[in-house]
């Protein structure tokens, strides 16, 4: 199949009136759009994307008077965000009508609805005669598009066309909003604040954006894992340290600072400029020439950092860690630590004491962990350290295995890094000279070494 770049929409009204997926540009993201009341033609998107039936899918509409044709009629508190916020970035919940095939809304009673900002989208909701269902176009739990070569990245060969709309305004995906027995919920941050909203409703919003199993779906977009690149993403980071085997991305920065895959969402430190460029970031760093990618923390959760940060811990990897100290001094193993922001120690010799390094017993570097500010566990019995390991991962972000003395690099010979991998954590050793190597399972020798 070839893929037509194209901005007539007429061309790409024609195909959505045939049953055709087609991909549109909005202010947010570019999606896959369908026909929303043809249920064929919604279940190509999910065939497109690999997404799972049980999550629900985002109608777009022309505006607040296409709700009639839908049999929906809201009330009051939605009316008064439509014509506040409408069109723009906001998705509301309201129950559904049997006009809506059920696939749209994944089986449940609401239907996520939005009137897109993007000139190119409205014209197109003008030029047929039905709501478009259209989720982000990419597969599933991937990085969302942002740019029209982005989709064509995902999907060149396999849709009939993509309407170029130019670089998405906005960057990030709409704000979800509902009501559920007289509260108002919100499933997903996004681009409009949810100050904003809560001022416009007289009401605070109860977050409810997470999801641990397909059943305890509400919204679109409340799968813990989502927007993910294809390497391994590290977040959270006060400052990423600059390795050589890692793109970097920074919000801000105020330091001049040197490195060939570093990326500064916002010079200026402005919230939309960084959600603007964020995706276009990631993008980007899968086609560099590194590993995995380290990306700064955000500042604080108000206004739209609220959803940056939703999206950058959703895309992340849960990571470990391994090092040994070998013969390092007290103040160079501390620095490594330091270096990699590591809050807590698992310290998994099978002994309490250093037959290398005297301050490396367990009594002494307990002590001088607490100083420093790192909690420490000793778990020596393997059969225990998942459940070690479930427990620190819940209450901590950077946590190092301790896990080996004397040989600098034995750490890599162990199957545990293995079989961590196998778990779906990520594991990274910290070197003796002080850089993280990625461990690719099943590794089980030590670096320098062929398989």
């Amino acid at each position: 199949m070839e893929t037509v770049l194209t901005q007539t929409v007429e061309k790409a009204a024609e195909l959505l009136a045939q049953g055709a997926v087609v991909a549109i540009p909005t202010e947010t993201v570019y999606g896959l759009a369908a026909n929303a009341l043809d249920p064929v033609a919604v279940e190509k998107i999910f065939l497109l994307k690999n997404r799972p039936k049980a999550d629900p899918l985002i109608v777009h509409i022309s505006g607040i008077d296409a709700l009639e044709s839908l049999g929906i009629a809201p009330p009051l508190w939605a009316e008064r965000l439509m014509r506040l916020f409408w069109p723009g970035p906001l998705t509301i919940l309201l129950p559904k009508s049997k006009i809506i095939p059920d696939i749209v809304t994944a089986g449940l009673p609401r239907v996520a609805l939005r009137a897109p900002a993007h000139p190119l989208m409205r014209a197109l909701l003008q030029a047929v005669p039905f709501p478009l269902a259209a989720p982000s176009a990419n597969p599933f739990g991937h990085t969302s598009p942002t740019t029209a070569a982005h989709v064509l990245a995902y999907f060149q060969g396999h849709i009939p066309l993509v309407l170029d709309g130019g670089p998405c305004s906005v960057g990030i995906e709409s704000t979800i909003i509902g009501e559920e027995n007289g509260r108002f919920i919100l499933y997903r941050p996004g681009a409009i604040p949810s100050e904003a909203l809560e001022e416009a409703l007289g009401h605070k919003l109860l977050p409810k954006s997470n999801a641990s199993s397909p059943t305890a779906i509400h919204a679109p977009g409340q799968f813990l894992r989502h927007y993910s690149p294809r390497k391994p993403l590290l977040y959270g980071w006060r400052m990423p340290p600059l390795e050589p085997k890692a793109s970097i991305i920074l919000h801000t920065t105020e330091e001049s600072l040197s490195h060939p895959y570093l990326h500064i969402l916002s010079p200026t430190g402005s919230p939309q400029e960084a959600a603007h460029r964020l995706y276009a970031a990631l993008h980007q760093a899968d086609l560099e020439p590194t590993e995995y990618i380290l990306v700064q923390r955000v500042s604080s959760l108000e206004g739209l950092r609220e959803a940056l940060h939703d999206r950058l811990r959703r895309a992340s990897v849960r990571a470990i860690f391994t090092i040994g100290h070998s013969n390092h001094s007290w103040a160079d193993f501390l620095a490594l630590l330091r270096r990699y922001e590591v809050e807590v120690l698992v310290d998994i010799r099978k002994q309490p004491y250093s037959k290398y390094s005297p301050h490396f017993s367990q009594a002494l570097m307990q002590k001088a962990l607490h100083e420093a500010g790192i909690a420490y566990e000793w778990q020596p019995n393997p059969k225990r350290l998942n459940f070690t390991l479930a427990r620190v991962l819940s209450g901590y972000q950077h946590i190092a295995l301790l896990c080996a003395e004397g040989e600098p690099h034995r750490c890599h010979r162990y199957r545990l890094s293995d079989e961590l991998s196998q778990q779906g954590l990520v594991v990274l050793h910290i070197l003796p000279e002080g850089r993280l190597e990625l461990h690719r399972a099943p590794i089980s020798l030590p670096l320098g070494e062929n398989s």
